[in-house]
């Protein structure tokens, strides 16, 4: 059991918060003890003063110290093990790792100051000073409240169900992903598709991509404070990684859908960079034939030809191209090699009007399951939006620091290897 002690002047103002919900709950359970001490009862003068005028002058009124140790050494009378905590803007901020250290906790002293104040010989009595935020209360009493309730849902048997404190806002550093419930559409606005799926792995992915937009977009300092990284089982170690060279359909600078030419260059250092950076395959997907027998030319001259001999770094680069005549063809090759059908990424330089994955989010993904992921990367002008659209992850695009955009393919190839699957 966890005890709170309260030594307030109001101790009237905690009636309601403490008597519903949550902390109630866990009170009836015998989970948490909370005890309201009334500072004016350790008080030596007939009209039970707490405050008086501040030395040096100024306004307002500054509570005294000797009502205040008073308390706290009744308080750790009964209780010797207890942490002593003065509720003061001057503490370190309240934050949910906070929360959970003082969960650990067997027995805690909240102290609410009011006025201007407290005494600053006080302060050689407690343990720590802590604030709630960056704004003026009162009185502690509003602080006091929001740590009883941020601690005690933490303890285990306080909550119906033990993952939920696990899934909540601030429990891993970040913001929590939207939530939905019935009906499926409300006044046309719909939940999203992968919510409705039964993919549980998809799901898991896709909340975990939220929490980290919106964390970046609304609480930016949360991740400059405490920077988000992948949990990596091993070192090198991820989710397989396929990556697509695709010849069509994709755009043409008029936005047309045609077919693009093969290049030696092309197939040459995306192998290299897929090999170097773990992919299990690489694939050239062209459904014109003379183009199929021009990759496979390349590829055999560095694998069976001169070339295996010339250069077998080379060959072992080469070993991971594979021709496919369509995107469908390549998901079915991949689904037959895995067992499983593969998560399809799409890269785009071009505003897509999709929502985007970041790097980040798709990093920490390709760490924490085993699906296999297919990476495609477009030629010509682009990926056509037909392509686009059976995607389930849009990749953010590479930027540089000037506006201009217009990578190779495999330039941006390369940098978005390293992004995912570099050390």
């Amino acid at each position: 059991m966890l005890s709170f002690t309260v030594i307030t002047i109001f101790p009237q103002m905690f009636a309601s918060s403490l008597g519903h919900s949550i902390v109630k709950r866990a009170q009836e359970k015998n989970l948490v003890k909370i005890a309201l001490v009334d500072l004016r009862d350790y008080t030596g003068d007939k009209h039970k003063t707490t405050d008086d005028a501040p030395y040096g002058g100024g306004q307002g009124m500054v509570m005294k110290p000797e009502p205040l140790v008073a308390a706290i050494e009744a308080a750790r009378a009964d209780h010797p093990q207890a942490r002593v905590i003065l509720l003061a803007p001057q503490g370190k901020v309240f934050k949910q790792s906070e929360a959970q250290r003082l969960a650990g906790e067997s027995d805690i002293v909240l102290i609410c100051g009011r006025y201007e104040g407290i005494d600053e010989r006080v302060k050689a009595y407690v343990d720590e000073e802590i604030s709630v935020g960056d704004f003026t209360l009162s009185g502690g009493e509003p602080a006091a409240n929001i740590i009883i309730d941020a601690v005690t849902r933490l303890i285990p048997g306080v909550l119906g169900n033990e993952n939920s404190a696990l899934d909540e806002s601030f429990s891993d550093g970040l913001l929590e992903y939207p939530q939905y419930t019935r009906p499926e559409e409300f006044r046309g606005m719909k939940v999203p598709e992968v919510l409705l799926s039964g993919d549980h792995q998809r799901i898991k992915n896709w909340r975990r991509e939220q929490s980290l937009e919106i964390t970046r977009q609304r609480r930016p300092d949360l991740l400059a404070d405490n920077p988000v990284k992948p949990a990596k089982p091993a070192q090198g170690r991820h989710a397989p990684v396929y990556t697509a060279l695709l010849h069509f359909p994709v755009y043409d600078k008029n936005h047309q859908v045609v077919t693009t030419a093969v290049t030696n260059m092309d197939i040459h250092d995306i192998s290299r960079a897929g090999k170097t950076y773990g992919v299990q395959g690489v694939y050239i997907v062209t459904p014109v034939k003379s183009l199929q027998k021009l990759a496979l030319k390349i590829i055999d001259h560095w694998e069976l030809g001169y070339g295996s001999q010339y250069n077998v770094t080379r060959k072992d680069a080469l070993a991971l191209a594979r021709i496919s005549d369509s995107l469908d063809d390549t998901i079915i090759d991949i689904e037959k090699e895995t067992g499983q059908k593969p998560l399809i990424v799409v890269t785009s330089a071009r505003d897509t009007g999709t929502e985007r994955t970041s790097f980040v989010a798709l990093q920490d993904m390709l760490q924490n399951t085993t699906q296999p992921f297919l990476v495609i990367f477009g030629t010509g002008w682009g990926l056509t939006e037909t392509i686009i659209s059976q995607a389930d992850y849009v990749l953010e695009a590479v930027e540089g620091a000037s506006d201009y955009n217009h990578l190779s393919v495999r330039s941006a190839a390369a940098i978005i290897l390293d992004r995912l699957l570099g050390r």
